[in-house]
């Protein structure tokens, strides 16, 4: 990476400038083109060095519930519920792990009922028995900055 993209690395860890032309204030900073900056961030996906650029969002001041999950699933059909599971809107960080409880996911709902229903189907269609829900009683949140200038 050159010294750009690394500041470009830096600028999108702080968070995206909540106005109409986010990319431009990058450029501006950046002393580049709008399209360079985005031409950059494009290379960082197809590298690996970005997964996800979005928002955060407090889902209870949205009126949602957030619940953590670690379920117990046989090997044989990990990829079919990893699959599965993503394919919920709620779903986010589903991860594979190892120990007895090897997948962990965040699930967020506005309806409970939604939720209900979702481990119903997981326990009907998978036949998965050892689902434990670790409902959000309190948030924490961490601001993680890797600063790639003063390595």
């Amino acid at each position: 990476m050159d010294a750009t993209t690394i500041k470009l690395v830096n600028l999108l860890q702080q968070g995206l400038p909540l106005e109409k032309d986010p990319y431009g204030i990058l450029a501006a900073q950046l002393e580049i083109s709008r399209s360079e900056v985005l031409s950059r961030i494009k290379e960082l996906f197809q590298d690996g060095y970005l997964r996800r650029l979005g928002g955060t969002f407090n889902n209870a001041g949205m009126g949602y519930t957030s619940v953590l999950f670690g379920i117990r699933v046989p090997e044989n059909i990990f990829d079919a519920v990893a699959a599965y599971v993503n394919s919920f809107k709620g779903v986010t960080h589903n991860y594979k792990r190892s120990g007895k409880l090897n997948m962990w996911f965040t699930f967020s709902v506005a309806d409970p009922a939604e939720k209900e229903l979702f481990v119903q189907e997981l326990q009907e269609r998978f036949k998965i028995t050892e689902i434990f829900e670790f409902p959000n009683l309190r948030n924490y949140k961490l601001n993680v900055f890797f600063d790639l200038e003063s390595r």
